[in-house]
């Protein structure tokens, strides 16, 4: 007799006997037949396949009620059952894609931060193509920049919570909310209006910036100057005179600007070290190089 006894069928399925015991208990699968006398139960070859169904179904995070349901209903249960469980893989997959993402660039942007670049230097540097999530500014007391740092920090940290509370309002996962940096519009950098047109949010995760829309941040040659805070010996606000810093130097080398300015928040200190935010941030203006 080809019947298999339950020692045998479960090492021919790499589980225990006692798997196959909870399976038969709760009606997931019934041996072909009991032994009267002994009460030996006998499974069938063709049993394995219910067996790797159960498994792989578990493998998806459904239990064994579900799946006990499952074979009991129509094949179209199944599938429902399967797309939704998918969708909730999809989803986790994102979040950990969020996750790693930010670890990424936390660990990327402190080793930047220990190595300490070189300040208030400009620096041509040529930047790779980005992506990022920009957002209008929603405190309009924060969309000129102002050499009065301690109100402005104020407004832009007012800025800041209400950028927050957009995400959160369209299904932004919050994870995704740091460095938040500031954009300027070429026309404005021009005359030397240093008015916010956005802020914006890097994102490094293709995955990430395909679901979320992220719009792209040209590659390109860029003058950039590092700050190590946001005010400078004077107390007056260090990206000012960053900025000014910047279009003098094209000014003076015949460098054209060639788009809109980012202000790229490096790192900042962790807000549980002390009150207040200090930051070491990179400014980038693009140009064109004859």
């Amino acid at each position: 007799m080809d019947d298999l006894p339950t020692g045998t069928m479960a090492e021919l399925n790499c589980i225990t006997k006692k798997t196959l015991r909870l399976y038969h208990e709760i009606g997931l699968l019934e041996p072909v037949r009991v032994d009267e006398e002994t009460g030996y139960r006998y499974y069938a070859y063709d049993q394995c396949s219910t067996i790797d169904m159960i498994q792989q179904l578990q493998s998806l995070g459904i239990s064994l009620a579900e799946i006990k349901k499952l074979l009991d209903d129509d094949s179209a249960s199944l599938v429902k059952l399967l797309e939704e469980h998918r969708a909730a893989i999809d989803a986790e997959i994102l979040r950990l894609s969020i996750a790693r993402q930010n670890a990424s660039q936390l660990l990327d942007n402190y080793r930047r931060y220990s190595n300490r670049p070189l300040f208030d230097t400009v620096i041509l540097e040529h930047l790779p193509e980005r992506h990022a999530l920009s957002f209008d500014i929603f405190n309009e007391s924060a969309r000129v920049l102002d050499n009065d740092v301690v109100h402005f920090l104020k407004e832009w940290e007012l800025n800041l919570r209400m950028t927050k509370r957009y995400m959160l309002d369209h299904n932004l996962p919050p994870s995704l909310f740091h460095h938040v940096g500031c954009r300027i519009a070429q026309e404005n950098l021009k005359q030397r209006a240093f008015v916010l047109d956005a802020s914006f949010i890097l994102i490094d995760n293709d995955q990430v910036a395909r679901t979320y829309g992220a719009g792209v941040v040209p590659a390109g040659d860029y003058l950039t100057l590092y700050k190590q805070s946001y005010s400078d010996e004077g107390h007056r606000n260090s990206e000012i005179s960053g900025l000014n810093a910047l279009l003098d130097y094209a000014e003076q080398h015949g460098l054209t600007v060639a788009g809109d300015y980012y202000g790229e928040i490096i790192a900042e200190t962790p807000a549980f070290h002390f009150e207040g935010r200090e930051m070491l941030y990179k400014l980038e203006l693009p140009i064109l190089l004859d």
